[in-house]
């Protein structure tokens, strides 16, 4: 069984005419928005897929903006299938908040009975990161997942928990999503928030102050490594360890 969490996805290259949304090409989508347009716009029209960890990555990307004002104009998918996906994740709502582009998506919603074509919103609070590793727990039993259970609850946990300790805001949200691929065996859990971001925790280091030059992919792949803390002394092993307990699965 392959776990993947949202640092761990396989990096795909970036195509303009056919574009798979992953953890290697998302940042780089968003970083092209202009934002000293009058109406920044984010263009999804060329999508063909999105890995749970771009979906989660857009979803905050418009939730962080949109709620400073700057308010995004977004070019849906032109494909059905990602818009129906979009769709049934109630993702316009969730993040766009734009009412005529929510309007217009319903229209591709459907219904599903699976557990796992859901966001769940994370509130910044004590011990947040034992509810929603539970209620990660009952999804996997529920849907008969074979998967080191005990250790994705583990995992959910410390990640969720990071969220909670680094954030910065108790008013901060965040979301994840599980996505399960039985013909690939493959489990994907991406969780992500809209608080200061990895690479600014990490650059106010600094050792890892050059990180505030680079994207937030690379300053992801930094954190991974073993003692990388934005804090100048101690802390740096929470997510080097949740690498190997992956890799180790």
């Amino acid at each position: 069984m392959r776990t993947s969490t949202l640092w761990t996805i396989d990096v795909l290259c970036y195509s303009i005419s056919v574009m798979q949304l992953s953890f290697g090409n998302v940042d780089r989508l968003c970083s092209e928005v202009d934002f000293q347009q009058s109406t920044p716009s984010l263009d999804l029209s060329s999508v063909r897929f999105i890995e749970p960890f771009a979906l989660i990555y857009l979803g905050m990307f418009l939730r962080f903006h949109n709620a400073n004002g700057h308010e995004l104009t977004v070019m849906p998918p032109t494909n059905t299938e990602v818009r129906n996906y979009l769709a049934r994740q109630n993702f316009w709502e969730r993040f766009n908040l734009d009412p005529e582009v929510i309007e217009r998506e319903k229209l591709q919603r459907f219904t599903t009975s699976t557990s796992f074509n859901d966001i769940v919103d994370i509130e910044n609070k004590l011990d947040i990161g034992d509810d929603i590793a539970y209620s990660v727990r009952d999804i996997l039993i529920r849907e008969n997942v074979n998967v080191d259970i005990e250790g994705v609850e583990s995992l959910v946990s410390e990640l969720v928990d990071n969220f909670e300790r680094h954030s910065r805001s108790e008013h901060t949200l965040a979301a994840i999503a599980v996505q399960y691929y039985p013909n690939m065996k493959r489990l994907d859990i991406a969780i992500g928030d809209c608080g200061v971001g990895i690479r600014t925790s990490l650059a106010d280091n600094p050792q890892y102050g050059y990180l505030a030059n680079h994207s937030h992919h690379d300053a992801i792949r930094e954190a991974f490594k073993p003692l990388v803390s934005g804090r100048i002394q101690g802390g740096g092993m929470g997510l080097s360890e949740v690498k190997d307990t992956i890799q180790d699965m």
